[in-house]
């Protein structure tokens, strides 16, 4: 029987693929600096504060690049994309493991999960999730490191499921008090601020505030919908009480201040 865990102590970060991997330059390289420097936050976190914690990080070109070449995105309808779907599921693993190292090696006690072999998807929705399995590790005091990943699809054969909606997801079921996502932004923007120099910075916003942004998908190579994609999922947790919080993951301790509960970056609440 696992031990009772008090959920408001539960805290999600998402680490975006563009902080973590040589996305801008499309490439399945790490960035290891910026990796290990929030590796390092975290522990910290975890040591002055105690939380229960979930790590979702992101895929950048390793997940991507292979989804896109195979056209996985679209679902599965041809027996040559079985050596994508192979291809990637290796590509993602090895990212993992490589964040899970990170982690490790700063001190945090991470183990992978696999996403793929905990979930099912239905046109490209959460079906089912065991997210009992995550109770179970955060019980003991594991940090559990999952990622963006292909499922089965009961619809589309297989689907890709984003770490920025599986991040709001698992808030909501482990009913934590907060998700951090670091971007590679410093937080969410009237429109996009590496494209618009008059992109003006937000604070602070409410899911009814939705409609007046001018959101856009990822100008790199990515198949679950750029930044767009990330504030439609979010904004679903913040509805429901869930306060979430989207800061720079390129700048040091930006993601230390926000697991500590400070006001930096972007907040979205109701």
């Amino acid at each position: 029987m696992f031990l009772w865990i008090r959920m408001a102590d539960v805290v999600v970060l998402k680490i975006g693929g563009s902080v973590i991997t040589k996305k801008r330059e499309d490439r399945a390289e790490i960035e290891s600096s910026n990796l290990d420097g929030i590796s390092s936050e975290v522990y910290e976190v975890l040591k002055k504060k105690g939380y229960r914690m979930v790590v979702v990080h992101g895929a950048g070109p390793f997940g991507h690049n292979p989804v896109r070449k195979y056209g996985l995105d679209k679902g599965f309808s041809d027996s040559r994309q079985l050596a994508g779907l192979v291809e990637t599921r290796m590509s993602m693993e090895g990212l993992n493991y490589c964040v899970l190292e990170s982690l490790v090696n700063a001190g945090v006690n991470a183990v992978a999960f696999q996403p793929s072999a905990s979930g099912l998807l239905s046109d490209g929705r959460i079906l089912d999730f065991q997210v009992r399995l995550l109770e179970g590790f955060l019980s003991i005091g594991v940090v559990p490191v999952g990622y963006g990943d292909l499922l089965l699809d009961e619809k589309r054969g297989v689907g890709v499921l984003s770490g920025d909606y599986l991040a709001p997801y698992l808030a909501l079921k482990l009913k934590a008090r907060r998700v951090v996502l670091a971007a590679d932004v410093r937080g969410i923007y009237s429109s996009d601020p590496k494209i618009d120099g008059e992109a003006e910075f937000i604070p602070e916003l409410n899911p009814r505030d939705l409609g007046g942004l001018e959101l856009t998908g990822s100008r790199s190579t990515d198949v679950t919908g750029g930044m767009k994609g990330k504030i439609e999922a979010l904004m679903d947790a913040a509805s429901q009480g869930v306060e979430v919080q989207v800061v720079s993951g390129l700048e040091p301790g930006l993601v230390e201040k926000a697991l500590m509960g400070e006001h930096v970056g972007t907040f979205i609440r109701k």
